[in-house]
């Protein structure tokens, strides 16, 4: 009986992958995309605008290249569309601050992965200063960092939910743990009646306060700085958002935050999850399983799957949910329920 052969295709591109990123970290690091001109440049002509040498820009460009990122025509190399789009600073979706986050936070984290599996701890928190988000307030740069990747991720996922989220009665949303803000942005920019306050630590909000005055929404988009825990919730909200907020931490601690939410909601009003979502049957999709990788070094938490969203959801005083898939290979949607 012949025998069947197994390609090892796959296995080769996953060992390739951390080679992948770091390519593509490299080139944003010499500013690559932005620098290339739209008629693109021959490979002397990039070294001079990288500063580099000539041969290690070839294999530079080539391995770009080879990725899709920016293509050779004649012996010109010029950005993609995907890279046009993405990588370019100044770029309305930017993507670059959050590779850059990934690159500078979590790259060498993932060295310690074991350790995390063996002792269920996250790795980038100090024990001695608490969760990593205090950890990571300790130091303007790394918060900035941080809150600038999330926003970086977010712009495209807050446009999906601002197009998606019906909030035409909506007065004022509550934005629990909302960072830079680029959700609350994104929706006061659709509904032109639309309040927000974005609630968070008293370290990020001057990242949060740049963004919102770039946007032009400094009357009608607010900060709070407190602990979502430990301190009070700004008062009148009909809307309260959470999101990339609830995987961050345990069920029962994710129980907790939402019943905070109903205490602090009227009768009627509404709590929307943005969040990347496990299926509730299977193991992925495979954005979210290896998100909750990054869960496992960086927090308590994991990303959950819809039905048991759905489950705290009903324990804590929600009714009628709408789930709202993104068109997006993220696994990321939006759950939504009102308060009984």
């Amino acid at each position: 009986m012949a025998r069947t052969e197994v390609p090892r295709k796959p296995l080769e591109i996953l060992t390739q992958g951390y080679q992948h990123f770091r390519v593509l970290a490299t080139a944003l690091e010499f500013r690559l995309f932005t620098l290339l001109p739209a008629n693109g440049a021959t490979i002397p002509e990039i070294a001079r605008l990288v500063e580099l040498k000539e041969r290690p820009t070839r294999i530079l460009a080539k391995a770009v290249a080879a990725l899709g990122l920016i293509e050779k025509r004649g012996n010109r190399f010029r950005n993609t569309r995907l890279a046009s789009t993405y990588l370019v600073e100044g770029r309305p979706q930017f993507y670059g601050d959050f590779i850059r986050m990934m690159d500078r936070r979590l790259y060498h984290a993932y060295e310690r992965l074991g350790w995390a599996l063996r002792e269920d701890k996250p790795v980038t928190a100090d024990p001695a200063v608490g969760d990593v988000f205090r950890t990571m307030s300790r130091d303007p740069e790394v918060t900035r960092l941080f809150t600038m990747g999330m926003d970086a991720a977010g712009r495209y996922w807050a446009d999906c939910l601002a197009r998606s989220l019906e909030l035409s009665g909506t007065r004022l949303l509550l934005d629990v743990g909302g960072g830079s803000g680029v959700y609350s942005i994104a929706l006061a920019r659709r509904y032109r009646r639309l309040r927000a306050i974005i609630f968070d630590l008293p370290a990020v909000l001057p990242v949060t306060r740049e963004r919102i005055h770039a946007a032009g929404l400094g009357d009608r988009v607010e900060t709070a700085a407190g602990d979502f825990f430990a301190d009070p919730w700004p008062p009148g909200a009909d809307a309260v958002l959470f999101s990339s907020v609830l995987h961050d931490w345990s069920p029962e601690t994710c129980r907790l935050l939402l019943g905070k939410a109903a205490r602090a909601l009227p009768a009627g009003g509404i709590v929307v999850i943005r969040e990347s979502f496990s299926d509730d049957d299977g193991p992925g999709p495979l954005y979210a399983a290896m998100s909750s990788v990054t869960m496992l070094l960086e927090t308590q938490g994991e990303n959950y799957r819809w039905s048991e969203y759905e489950l705290w959801l009903k324990e804590t005083g929600f009714v009628g949910f709408r789930r709202i898939r993104f068109p997006t290979t993220a696994a990321s949607g939006a759950l939504v329920a009102r308060r009984r």
